[in-house]
């Protein structure tokens, strides 16, 4: 048996003993996938599946999936082809759906679609990373549902899928028998959490030295601004708008006022946000406020009404309505959901 065989094993003998893996995860790679969700969550497997660093499939087995067995093109050129053919969902514990490029949806195939729908009849967990949650909301299975979006996609998701509640302000999201991630390491956390449902604290942890991750980070970790880069942004307009934004985030005043401070028109600092930052200066203001109150939502025992009127906001229902709509619940749900959560790890 070669090095390869002995690691493509179903079942290993261990002191005589065989043992059948804990954790099965079957793989669904659709077009123009990307590669560092994928690696991430993998290695991760990899390094929990055995007790030393041989990479054997022992307590973990995972497999990619795929309607054909021609090659899988990822977003950086990278080809995988599928190690078996769509076959019996139960084989598996989740099944995880990883995408990548949003304009390459239309290629996934109807077998996929069809795989995916058997799965969910057969109550396996489904997991989507990255724009793998496209392609489960395009196959109807997160209908009402909230699930981890990437801010970069916010827009595109709500304008597609306007009955499915996104939400940006976290690395997961687990929400019934469906699990989304909006990619990138995240989906490091992701298996983490995944792998220590199965296997425990010490083997889900155990490769995350050999990865130099420092730690394992729980989905209620808040990831970066979605318009944070802007800070770089070499278009001073841009940067003396958002430092004036920042400046006057309880008494906001109209983007003409905001254009005549920086010398130029209204029209040329939209055109300008549009070009950076793809949303008007308006929308970008208003993040920043909701941004802020979220903050006062998490850290302060302000009452919801104050933290409306602090953050520029004429009033409590508007700004509730703003807060639900980028947040996927409620200021008052979103606190008290928080505050549960944060007490029970105490």
């Amino acid at each position: 048996m070669n090095g390869l065989d002995k690691y493509n094993q179903n079942f290993h003998d261990i002191d005589g003993r065989l043992i059948q893996p804990d954790l099965r995860i079957g793989f669904v790679l659709v077009p123009g996938f990307t590669i560092l969700p994928l690696a991430g969550f993998i290695d991760t497997l990899r390094h929990a599946a055995d007790e030393s660093d041989y990479s054997q499939q022992v307590y973990c087995k995972w497999k990619i999936l795929g309607p054909s067995m021609e090659p899988i093109p990822s977003s950086c050129g990278v080809t995988i082809p599928p190690w078996e053919l769509y076959g019996d969902p139960t084989e598996f514990d989740y099944i995880v759906v990883v995408g990548g490029q949003t304009d390459l949806i239309r290629f996934v195939s109807k077998q996929t679609y069809e795989f995916l729908r058997k799965a969910e009849e057969l109550r396996i967990p489904l997991v989507g990373l990255c724009v793998g949650v496209f392609v489960l909301a395009e196959a109807g299975l997160l209908k009402n549902q909230k699930c981890a979006v990437h801010p970069r996609h916010l827009n595109e998701f709500v304008e597609s899928y306007p009955n499915i509640i996104p939400v940006i302000d976290e690395l997961f999201v687990i929400d019934l028998n469906r699990i989304t991630c909006a990619g990138g390491t995240a989906a490091i956390d992701l298996a983490v959490t995944i792998l220590i449902n199965h296997l425990g604290e010490t083997q889900a942890r155990k490769g995350l030295s050999h990865m130099m991750v420092d730690q394992h980070r729980e989905n209620l970790h808040t990831p970066r601004h979605p318009y944070d880069e802007l800070d770089h942004c070499q278009d001073p307009r841009i940067k003396d708008a958002i430092e004036l934004m920042k400046k006057n985030l309880t008494f906001p005043f109209c983007v003409k006022d905001l254009a005549n401070q920086l010398g130029c028109s209204q029209r040329q600092l939209e055109r300008a946000f549009q070009k950076h930052a793809h949303i008007s200066p308006a929308k970008f203001w208003r993040q920043l406020r909701l941004k802020r109150a979220r903050w006062y939502l998490l850290n302060t025992n302000l009452n919801i009404t104050r933290i409306a009127f602090d953050c520029g906001f004429s009033d409590c229902a508007h700004f509730t309505n703003l807060f639900t709509q980028v947040y996927g619940e409620s200021p008052s749900r979103f606190r008290s959901v928080r505050l549960q959560a944060s007490q029970s790890t105490r």
